[in-house]
């Protein structure tokens, strides 16, 4: 059941497009941003760094939200996958996605994507930033 006025929404109406700025507008002036591959970004030129690399290779994103709760003020978590769309024309998905947010009146001041297609173990060496499969790059948000 959606939550209304979720910034989990916001942000995934920002990526499906993608649209940099209007992600950018949702952040508090000092957020932090965890990547489902260990990436973690502090401070708004971060984020804006991490989001820009991100949505350099993305064409466009669909969300299923599955289960969304907001257990507490503050706090807003969804469950989701995600198929991303990459300049290319080449699609990537379904992936399973867990997000939390925490956020104020001035914004998301902690996003956090956990996702459900890690690394082989097998795959050592290799950065959770740059993931590349047989088929090229894997979303990593």
């Amino acid at each position: 059941m959606p939550v209304s006025d979720s910034p989990i929404h916001a942000f995934l109406a920002a990526m499906a497009t993608p649209d940099l700025d209007a992600a950018l507008s949702l952040f508090a002036p000092e957020p932090t941003l965890g990547t489902a591959f260990g990436v973690e970004a502090t401070g708004l030129k971060d984020v804006k760094r991490e989001l820009g690399n991100y949505f350099a290779e993305l064409r466009s994103a669909e969300h299923d939200v599955r289960s969304e709760w907001h257990p507490e003020p503050g706090v807003w978590i969804a469950e989701l996958t995600a198929t991303y769309e990459l300049t290319d024309f080449s699609k990537r998905g379904p992936y399973r996605r867990a997000i939390i947010v925490r956020a104020e009146d001035d914004g998301i001041h902690e996003l956090r994507i956990f996702g459900a297609h890690e690394l082989r173990l097998s795959e050592g060496g290799l950065t959770y930033k740059d993931v590349r499969g047989p088929h090229g790059w894997l979303p990593t948000l």
